[in-house]
């Protein structure tokens, strides 16, 4: 078995984010998708920082967007359920994050400038948009009844 290659480092580059209670917006499903969405973001940051082989962390990116993707049906799927007023700029935002990172995957170099281009959005992304829009969806889905 051959020893692994790694370029030397004082520490990761990229920092991995923990999930915090902090981050729920309230609503069962899009808390676990969110947690997901950690973890795969997680996985992602190590194997770029591990400078793990380009198909690996190709297929980690990939996994992170096909999860994105269902997330993100999921969650416009409860906005139009309930008529939540602010569907078409939420949706724009998931829309334009979906484009951004399917062309970037589309050209990726695994773990160079690329791969580190999608950690740093994604982490900012993920949080910024959490913490923000979502937050306020949590917020108008806890006044719906249940379905």
């Amino acid at each position: 078995m051959q020893p692994k290659t790694m370029k030397p480092s004082a520490g990761p580059r990229w920092e991995t984010i923990a999930w915090q209670p902090g981050f729920g917006v309230g609503h069962g499903a899009i808390d676990g998708d969110h947690r997901r969405l950690f973890e795969l973001f997680n996985e992602f940051a190590t194997a770029v920082n591990e400078n793990r082989g380009d198909a690996e962390i190709q297929g980690v990116l990939g996994e992170l967007l096909e999860y994105t993707d269902y997330h993100f049906d999921r969650e416009e799927g409860l906005m139009r359920e309930h008529g939540y007023p602010d569907y078409a700029g939420h949706k724009a935002m998931h829309d334009a994050f979906v484009r951004q990172l399917h062309d970037v995957n589309n050209a990726l170099d695994a773990g160079g400038e690329k791969g580190a281009y999608v950690l740093g959005v994604l982490g900012k992304w993920l949080t910024g948009h959490i913490l923000g829009v979502d937050k306020k969806l949590g917020a108008f889905l806890e006044q719906r009844p249940a379905a």
